[in-house]
């Protein structure tokens, strides 16, 4: 099996990337050198090619505020590896949403000569970016780190999948890529999403057609322009991160497995299914922009979850559970608790059917408001 790791353990992006997809997915376990790797690629491009490149972050507070701290970050990342030609031979500084280059000076009074290397990006902010389209310089490879969730962890505003999260993507492809019908293969953008092995609820995942838990390497998926890496199992690396201290703090099995040793969370295939056709609308939900309808069939037993509200409610009810700007309406929330709560007994009786993963991750978050984890 060809491998994407160099020598020494760690994601080799040359070999990744000399596959030229149109979109690169790679799973991996942490401390493979992720994201380290690929913003070096981002030096390579433009010190051999003058290509460009965009950084991926979810939400806008992320740049604007404590997103300086990941600016000064990705600066210092490559200050700390003097040994690498690269870094020695060049400058390296961010200013607001900008990524800067330079050659290093030669002599004493030379200034350098600074030019964009890259941009940092939100993608709340794609209407915006569409709207100064102009102002930016084409780029080749758009990335996006923590494309796919880990879970486990505590939810915050900057660690969720957004509503329409692969069309705000494609948005600021359209914008900054400058991407035309006539554009050689070679000069069209590349995007790169990484991240570590979870469960087969992303929306990056099901935009891809990519169903199964893939198989360990490289596989082509989508008509063959996505091309996934998905690390094999390691024992000797897992057992130098099952060691450690941070790693000493997982006791459950599963969670270890999903850090440590990258491993697809799988979920029962009976849990899905699409709504049929002798099914009537019990209710319907909107959270974070995103709508869902649930049906109940009386003759089956069942309630069935999907990502769309039917033309006719029939009078039943609509629940609001987020005011315009994502946060919680609790008034609402307060008001649909006791027909909710009851919804909550049924998913736990393990009556409810969704019509995919995807639609399952996003409607029990919605429903974590009254009870379900």
């Amino acid at each position: 099996m060809k491998t994407a790791y160099d020598a020494n353990g760690f994601i080799d992006w040359p070999t990744i990337l000399s596959f030229d997809a149109r979109y690169t997915i790679v799973i991996d376990a942490r401390t493979r050198g992720k994201t380290f790797g690929v913003r070096l690629q981002f030096i390579r491009d433009y010190v051999r090619r003058q290509k460009r490149f965009v950084e991926l972050t979810r939400v806008a507070d992320f740049l604007k505020g404590d997103g300086k701290l990941q600016q000064d970050y990705f600066s210092k990342y490559y200050a700390e590896i003097p040994d690498n030609k690269l870094i020695a031979d060049h400058l390296l500084t961010t200013r607001g949403v900008h990524a800067y280059i330079a050659k290093r000076p030669q002599e004493k009074d030379e200034k350098p000569q600074w030019d964009t290397l890259g941009y940092f990006l939100a993608l709340t902010e794609a209407e915006e970016i569409k709207r100064r389209s102009n102002s930016f310089l084409p780029v080749r490879r758009f990335f996006m780190d923590e494309a796919l969730i880990d879970k486990s962890l505590p939810g915050s505003r900057y660690h969720d999948y957004l509503p329409n999260e692969v069309s705000a993507v494609s948005s600021i492809i359209t914008s900054v890529g400058r991407e035309r019908p006539n554009t050689s293969e070679a000069d069209r953008p590349r995007l790169i999403l990484a991240g570590n092995a979870v469960d087969l609820t992303c929306p990056w995942l099901t935009t891809f057609d990519i169903t199964d838990v893939p198989p360990y390497g490289f596989s082509w998926h989508y008509n063959k322009q996505c091309l996934v890496w998905y690390g094999p199992p390691d024992s000797d690396w897992q057992l130098r991160q099952d060691s450690s201290v941070a790693s000493g703090l997982l006791r459950d099995s599963e969670m270890l497995a999903t850090s440590n040793a990258n491993e697809f969370q799988t979920l029962d295939e009976g849990l899905f299914a699409e709504v049929p056709k002798g099914a009537k609308v019990a209710f319907g939900i909107v959270y974070k922009r995103q709508k869902f309808g649930v049906w109940v069939d009386w003759q089956d037993g069942y309630y069935y979850v999907d990502k769309r509200l039917p033309k006719s409610m029939d009078g039943r009810p609509i629940y609001a559970l987020t005011v315009d700007d994502v946060r919680p309406n609790y008034i609402i929330a307060k008001r649909a608790q006791k027909s909710l709560k009851g919804f909550v007994e049924l998913y736990y009786a393990g009556i409810v059917k969704y019509r995919d993963a995807d639609t399952r991750a996003r409607f029990l978050q919605a429903m974590s408001l009254f009870g379900i984890r």
